[in-house]
Formats: C-alpha cells, structure tokens, sequence
C-alpha cells in the first residue's frame, strides 16, 4: 500500500519589511495539501506576529507569477512576499 502525505511543504521568500518581520530571508512552511495562498499567509502571521499588518498590503508570487489568496499551493513551490516600495 502506497504512502500518502497529506501536505505540502513550499519555501518563503521575504523581501524588504516582511523579511524584517520574519527575521530571516527566507522560512519553510507545511500545510494542508488543499492549503492555498491565503492560508499560507494566516499561517506566516501567527508564527510571526510582526508580519500580521503588513499582510493586506503584499503581493504575492507564487513560482514566479503573482497570484491571489485563492490559488492552491504544491509540493515545493516557491512564495515571495513582497510587500508595497516607497521613496522618492
């Protein structure tokens, strides 16, 4: 009989103030295997309460292109949080 996990595990990458937040460039994260993007956020906010404000603001990429807090993860997939530039 096969054995089945019944998760993912993706990379997050941090950029800017949400790597300030985490404290690291870059975090790994297991979730559900019907977890989405959403989820993934929730879940980085109460590992790391520092980042709960800045996430309304971020974008998103997943694997390279941007995507929305529906999309469904998969096994070792890459996150970019990139939260919003200012400056002049």
């Amino acid at each position: 009989m096969p054995c089945y996990d019944p998760s993912v595990r993706v990379e997050v990458l941090c950029f800017a103030s949400a790597r300030d937040a985490v404290g690291a460039a870059s975090t790994g994260l297991e979730l559900d295997a019907e977890a989405t993007v959403a989820d993934a956020l929730a879940l980085l906010a109460e590992l790391h309460p520092a980042l709960r404000p800045l996430v309304p603001a971020l974008r998103v990429a997943m694997d390279e292109e941007f995507v929305g807090g529906a999309t469904a993860l998969h096994d070792g997939a890459t996150i970019a949080l990139l939260p919003p530039v200012s400056g002049g």
